[in-house]
């Protein structure tokens, strides 16, 4: 187990801005930094990192938490995981308790941990067996080193070697104590009833397959000899930890350096990054020949959102560079296409030109995306009416994807000087593919809409539903703010000499909250309270192990947004400020809480008298409507205090 020493000073190192950095693109946002959130799918970003208070929330999900929690939930690790691979980043040394690691703690393993440790096995084995036994040396090492592949970039990216045999591998990782079970759900061996369990991998050189934190998922196999009957390439299968269209080649090394450069070059195969990355251009990762998906795009877009592909020259490298470009555009991307000379690619191309001759090529042969697919398409209709027509069609497609109007603008005018058309029959048929997208869009929303109707339910206080005007609607905001100004203000005196903790406790001793969540954050305050916790002490997220409060706690402490310093300093605006302003805010809050209790408990009181209509009990039916005029003054009164007009 990791000492108590060793995880605080984890802690006490660990950035939230630079951990959360290392796997979704910031940028400054006032005192805080705000980028798309990696927990869920959003367009405009609502994910806010805040440095001074070393904690992050995402305004749209309501994700929140410190660094620890980001890569628990972001790397799906557990405590201890994640707690070393804080301690790796900041080069920390983990001192280790004097406790034996028994049997119990092995069980507590979960299924995807296993499969990890399975791949990383796997991937040391593979490494070694292309450095240090004969075959290994003599076909896979030969190999990579005649691709000019020099020691350091096949250390970085942990190439290595699958042996020719059916059970070489399996058989090593029985007798290292890896069950059958595991190695076959992580992909790497094959077991088919009546015969052994046997290698996935055989006689091919291997490329590891890391996610954003390092670690290995996957395997791509390039096989070596010229057997036609077997495919070129292979890769893993989809796992629990794998799924073959939500990575790119390369993202773990190339992170960095795509986001310091604000740029990502995209290309085809595993042997293209290595070239470049080798001749010092980082920034690059690969599709790995596979079309381009929705996911693949979001992970790149977490760095940048200028995409650079490179393609060959040839017909399938031009189709490839076509194919998927909608999705990035969808995405919000900036694409630029480089096409390589023929019989060019990459890999070749960085080796016999070298790395500043690459870059400049790419500078000065870059072009943007619509008007290559303008160019490309149109350059193929030899004037034929019926393929001009339908190129620009394609075009008119793509540019309608665009959601920025000036962009969309300026590329159907551009194009209409390309395909030497009028530019409002372009803007015509840009607003009628418009319309059609939108039908479409509207379809999928309705039906949504149905399946969500039939789905919804609030199982969190953080995860905002659509409003709906009714009093327990309203009642459910006036909770949470009460427990706004408790976190918030709690700690301060009031006029008549009362914390606002106690006057807030005393008013709410005996009305449980409606919602059963803010209810059990409203326990673990007073438990806290009770256990005589200092009052300045009680709004920190420290004091409590409950997940929804340190949520509920961080989400207070956090904002999506930030006013700016020169009201006051340049332009002499006085800005609302609740340090100066506490006292207004407490008072009205607990006067919309008791207003909107007032009106739950009418509510109660005239079901009540409906239900005694129905029986004919005249006695009840005048009690109750004695409450309800006692309710209604009560009402009244707190509307006065409030400033609400009652008709």
């Amino acid at each position: 187990m990791i000492s108590k020493e060793t995880i605080q000073n984890i802690l006490d190192h660990a950035r939230v801005e630079e951990v959360v950095g290392d796997f979704v693109n910031l940028k400054r946002a006032g005192a805080n930094l705000k980028g798309n959130c990696p927990f869920h799918d959003e367009k405009t970003p609502s994910f806010v990192v805040s440095p001074a208070k070393n904690i992050y929330k995402c305004f749209g999900c309501g994700a929140a938490g410190d660094p620890l929690k980001f890569i628990m939930e972001h790397e799906q690790m557990n405590y201890p995981e994640a707690l070393r691979y804080l301690a790796k980043r900041y080069q920390i040394e983990v001192v280790e308790d004097n406790q034996p690691f028994n049997e119990e703690a092995k069980e507590q393993q979960t299924f995807k941990d296993s499969l990890f440790i399975a791949m990383k096995f796997a991937s040391k084995y593979y490494h070694d067996t292309l450095l240090e036994s004969v075959e290994g040396k003599a076909i896979g090492l030969s190999y990579f080193k005649q691709r000019g592949f020099s020691s350091k970039t096949i250390e970085d990216f942990q190439l290595g070697y699958a042996p020719d045999g059916f059970e070489v591998f399996t058989k090593h990782a029985q007798e290292s104590g890896y069950q059958i079970d595991i190695l076959e759900k992580s992909g790497l061996i094959k077991v088919k009833e009546g015969r052994s369990p046997y290698d996935f991998f055989r006689g091919r050189v291997m490329f590891p397959i890391h996610n954003l934190s390092g670690k290995v998922v996957a395997f791509g196999g390039r096989i070596l000899s010229s057997d036609v009957k077997q495919a070129k390439y292979i890769n893993t299968p989809e796992t629990d930890i794998y799924t073959k269209g939500n990575l790119v080649y390369g993202i773990y090394q190339a992170k960095n350096d795509i986001r310091k450069l604000d740029a990502c070059f995209l290309v085809e195969g595993y042997t293209d990054v290595l070239s470049l990355h080798q001749a010092g251009i980082h920034n690059v990762v690969a599709s790995s020949g596979t079309a381009l998906t929705k996911e693949q795009i979001k992970l790149i877009k977490r760095f940048t959102q200028n995409i650079i592909l490179i393609y060959d020259g040839d017909k399938a490298g031009i189709q490839a560079a076509l194919r998927g470009v909608d999705i990035m555009l969808e995405e919000e991307m900036d694409v630029r296409v480089v096409i390589l000379p023929d019989g060019e690619d990459p890999d070749s191309f960085v080796k016999n030109r070298g790395t500043d001759q690459t870059l400049e090529f790419i500078d000065k042969n870059k072009k943007d995306f619509i008007f290559f697919k303008a160019d490309i398409l149109l350059k193929d209709t030899n004037n034929d009416p019926v393929l001009k027509s339908n190129a620009i069609h394609q075009i008119v497609e793509t540019i309608a994807i665009i959601k920025d109007p000036i962009r969309k603008a300026y590329y159907t005018r551009e194009c209409s000087k390309i395909a030497q058309l009028s530019e409002d029959i372009l803007i015509k048929e840009v607003n009628k593919t418009l319309i059609k997208l939108q039908r479409q869009n509207k379809q999928i929303r309705e039906a949504d809409a149905v399946v969500a109707r039939e789905l919804i339910e609030f199982d969190s206080p953080f995860k905002e539903q659509t409003p709906v005007p009714t009093p327990e609607k309203d009642l459910h905001i006036q909770e949470k703010d009460v427990l706004r100004i408790l976190f918030m203000h709690g700690h301060r005196v009031l006029p008549d000499g009362k914390h606002v903790a106690t006057m807030i406790l005393d008013h709410t001793h005996d009305v449980p909250f409606q919602n059963s969540n803010f209810q059990k954050i409203f326990d673990q305050y007073l438990k806290s309270y009770d256990n005589e916790v200092p009052f300045e002490e009680l709004g920190d997220d420290k004091h409590y192990t409950d997940e929804e409060v340190k949520e509920f706690i961080i989400g207070l402490n956090i904002s999506p947004y930030q006013l700016s310093p020169n009201w006051e300093s340049q332009h002499n605006i006085i800005v609302k400020n609740m340090d100066r302003l506490w006292e207004s805010d407490v008072e009205s809050t607990m006067n919309r809480f008791s207003y909107h209790k007032i009106l739950q408990e009418l509510k109660s009181v005239d079901e009540k008298i409906k239900e005694s209509s129905n029986n004919d009990n005249f006695e009840e039916i005048i009690k109750l409507l004695e409450k309800k005029q006692i309710l209604q003054a009560h009402k009244k009164e707190v509307a006065k205090k409030q400033g609400t007009v009652i008709f």
